[in-house]
């Protein structure tokens, strides 16, 4: 199944050049038929027609969609991809920019550039789809914060929607970081959020706080950058989304059998957002370490597990700073202190995956009592990023509560005392479309505090 990817403004770009380079490593790195099923998931061979490209650019290209209100990233993206694959670039007849941004205002990006651009931008993935034999679905990377890949990137979501209807539509979106890159980010990403959830299956939020975190203290960069940072969520993201297969949560010498392919992205988006009114996802990887490390440690799936099951239950989406005095070991401890989860997906990569015990993730204390069947597990042979074994965790959960919380927070602050707002209502966007927004944020945070 192909996956058409759309890189949505500034953000947007760097997370999928650097997706995209993460995916072709991980494709030199497989062999036969898994690396022939990863490449064409993401990757379409060159019609005879387009020629094999420029020099360096190869036989295959991205299936992807750059868009930016300003050229210089998708330029950027472009020519490292050239620079660092030997066998795929990205189209340039799959690219959309203009000479002005949006100014980090949503609504310039959504009621403005909206309507000029995005039917534009929903042709270009239109002639991908075209090009696919079968669509497995869209991939739409963006911040949240600005206004091109905030508000822009919400429109063309939207008008994905309206063009394909029974089509799966996942967003990875990045959280900014709460102590402010914007000053009018709480209300950037509050509308984000408000329509995404509206038109999306699912919703998966990834803090630029979590990433820093991740790149200072697991991969020891002191400052990390943009593209270290990029780099961290872009390989947690193909851990979840490179090929893998169905297989129940006990081991087949329990009774426990493997099944078919991993369907992306209706099997991921039908597990784990069935219920219309929880779309918010989180993403945990395991482990995080500087590649230099990895020829140094040993792996045992019984450490993977254990930490991944602790990040999941303390609400922690990094390795460091989990607080181990939290556990849990009975249904009568749904109540306790724990990060419930609607629905989760695990999947295992590495030596033994099809074969390793992962019962102790079915504990009903973890999900509410009403869940059904509440996970999934899929596994492959192959190794991810070098590593001899390693786990992925999708998960629909309370994650997101406390820091959409605390933006709705700071945005209610700012919308009481009316600041900013005529930046906004010089593109159409007035006081009752925040309230209106805003409104709808606080719903989805209730039902997933009542989990």
């Amino acid at each position: 199944m192909s996956v058409i990817t759309v890189q949505l403004g500034q953000c947007g770009n760097q997370i999928g050049s650097s997706l995209f380079q993460c995916l072709a490593k991980e494709v030199d790195a497989c062999s036969g038929d898994a690396a022939a099923e990863a490449r064409d998931a993401f990757f379409a061979e060159r019609s005879p027609s387009q020629g094999p490209g420029r020099a360096g650019s190869g036989r295959y290209k991205a299936r992807a969609v750059l868009v930016d209100m300003e050229p210089k990233v998708i330029n950027a993206a472009m020519k490292a991809a050239q620079h660092n694959a030997s066998w795929w670039s990205y189209d340039a007849a799959a690219s959309f920019s203009q000479q002005s941004g949006s100014g980090n205002n949503w609504a310039r990006g959504y009621n403005f550039y909206g309507p000029k651009f995005a039917e534009t931008a929903c042709e270009l993935v239109r002639r991908q789809v075209e090009a696919a034999d079968h669509l497995g679905g869209f991939l739409l990377l963006q911040s949240m914060a600005g206004g091109t890949g905030a508000g822009l990137g919400t429109r063309i979501a939207e008008g994905l929607r309206d063009d394909f209807t029974s089509s799966f539509l996942l967003n990875h979106c990045i959280w900014p970081y709460e102590s402010g890159e914007v000053i009018v980010q709480s209300y950037n990403t509050l509308l984000t959020l408000s329509h995404l959830t509206e038109v999306s299956d699912g919703v998966m939020l990834v803090e630029n706080g979590a990433l820093n975190l991740a790149c200072q203290r697991l991969l020891n960069i002191q400052r990390p950058s943009f593209t270290d940072m990029n780099a961290v969520a872009a390989q947690a993201l193909a851990a979840a989304l490179l090929p893998a297969r169905m297989r129940a949560a006990t081991p087949p010498a329990m009774g426990g059998g493997r099944g078919r392919r991993l369907g992306m992205l209706g099997d991921v988006v039908e597990h784990l957002c069935c219920h219309p009114g929880y779309r918010l996802l989180s993403l945990r990887a395991v482990p995080q370490m500087a590649a230099a490390a990895i020829d140094f440690t040993t792996f045992t799936w019984t450490a993977i597990l254990r930490r991944l099951q602790q990040m999941l239950i303390t609400g922690s989406v990094t390795e460091e700073g989990m607080d181990w005095n939290v556990k849990i070991s009975s249904p009568l401890e749904r109540r306790a202190r724990i990060n419930k989860s609607l629905a989760a997906l695990l999947t295992l990569r590495g030596q033994s995956a099809a074969e390793v015990d992962v019962a102790s993730f079915s504990n009903p204390a973890m999900y509410p009592s009403w869940a059904v069947q509440p996970l999934s597990v899929a596994y492959s042979p192959a190794r991810f990023a070098k590593c001899e074994m390693s786990a992925s965790l999708l998960t629909n959960c309370q994650t997101c509560v406390g820091a959409v919380s605390r933006m709705q927070e700071r945005a209610y602050k700012m919308l009481g005392a009316h600041a900013f707002l005529h930046q906004y209502a010089q593109f159409g966007l007035e006081a009752g479309h925040f309230e209106e927004s805003f409104a709808r944020v606080e719903d989805v945070v209730q039902r997933y505090r009542s989990l």
